[in-house]
């Protein structure tokens, strides 16, 4: 192709809005590519963008010539540029070393880059080093407005509960960038780490205001703080909103049929009980034992001994299914020796416990049973 038609094809296409890199930027790799190769010497700036569209069609070889072609022929200025967008496909590649060590010049030339500091950060985080974090800070010192060095500090801290720390690196940041959710989001889950549940929701509602749709763990949140509050009805909404966002949770499934159970509304447990026994095929104690509460809440007492014992079988370290096993016997048993064997079994298992939430409930009513058959004989 001589000079003349090469000239001639990229005024046309520039003409028609579709440049080789306005290929790329529109997800045609394989025009942009084509486009590229017309082009009889590429700067460095194209160099890169062809290396971009080699690496989106997976062909590695070719990109990293492209970009090795692009360093070499860079000068000063667009050198830095060109070996930056380079640590950046090695770093998508899980080429870490090597990106590292890219970085790594890089910041030998110019140690007040933060962004710089901050992909180190990434990638000794990826390479599991002790104190990787300290990347994120020092990139924090140079730009105090760098959200996401600010964030995963701030996330790292969480991890090794250190929550004051934490805390101070999302407010002053969020006091330079207000309203950033990525940084309001930590600050809530830090506060219901904390058992602060009315913080945790003030800054969730500042969420609320600035996005529309929420990740499903904050929903989850939300309603763990209004549980703490003990507003269930409240707690119902919130999780309702994390089970349409991902409604295979079954999980969350029993937790509204907890819910419903508890503030006795035991017609609306039903679907979110059916819904959870489809989803989970394995471990039913959970289950079981709210089919029981739900059983007992319509008075259908055989039914509820069955869900009670089948949970107390499945788990035997669950207090409360073998002691309303006991009660959903008493409901319905005419023989009270019998139901005063399930009692027994209970304080039985329970009674070295100091924390046993119903050994004087149970006791009291064994005691009155064995006076009942006292007087029968």
């Amino acid at each position: 192709m001589n000079k003349t038609l090469i000239i001639l094809l990229f005024i046309c296409l520039k003409a028609y809005g579709q440049t080789p890199e306005e290929f790329y930027k529109v997800g045609q790799y394989s025009k942009a590519i084509k486009a590229f190769k017309t082009l009889k010497e590429l700067n460095t700036e194209e160099s890169i963008v062809l290396a971009k569209a080699y690496c989106a069609k997976g062909m590695l070889k070719e990109c990293l010539r492209t970009y090795q072609h692009a360093l070499a022929n860079a000068d000063t200025k667009e050198f830095i540029k060109a070996k930056f967008s380079y640590a950046k496909l090695l770093q998508s590649q899980k080429k870490v070393q090597a990106a590292d060590s890219l970085y790594a010049s890089m910041l030998a030339v110019m140690p007040d880059n933060a962004e710089f500091l901050y992909q180190r950060g990434k990638l000794a985080e990826q390479m599991k080093a002790p104190a990787y974090h300290q990347f994120y800070l020092q990139a924090l010192s140079i730009d105090s407005t760098h959200i996401k060095a600010a964030h995963d500090a701030t996330e790292y801290f969480i991890t090794v509960e250190n929550y004051k720390l934490a805390t101070q690196i999302a407010i002053k940041t969020l006091q330079l960038v207000p309203e950033t959710p990525r940084l309001i989001n930590l600050l809530a889950q830090i506060c219901y780490r904390q058992e602060k549940w009315n913080e945790s929701l003030e800054y969730i509602a500042q969420l609320e205001n600035l996005k529309a749709e929420l990740p499903k763990f904050i929903y989850e949140i939300k309603g763990n703080n209004y549980l703490r509050l003990q507003k269930p009805e409240k707690a119902i909404a919130a999780f309702k909103k994390a089970l349409q966002l991902d409604d295979k949770d079954p999980d969350i499934c029993l937790k509204l049929a907890e819910l419903y159970l508890t503030t006795a509304q035991p017609e609306k447990a039903t679907p979110y009980l059916r819904a959870y026994r489809l989803l989970r095929d394995t471990s039913m104690w959970e289950y079981n034992y709210q089919m029981g509460n739900y059983f007992m809440q319509t008075n259908a007492h055989r039914m509820a001994f069955r869900y009670y014992d089948l949970c107390h079988k499945e788990n035997l370290n669950h207090e409360a299914s073998q002691y309303y096993r006991a009660v959903a016997a008493d409901n319905f048993m005419k023989d009270k020796s019998e139901v005063l064997d399930y009692y027994t079994n209970y304080l039985e298992t329970w009674e070295n416990d100091k924390d046993a939430k119903y050994k004087n409930l149970a006791t009291r009513r064994a005691t009155d049973i064995r006076q009942e058959l006292f007087m029968e004989e």
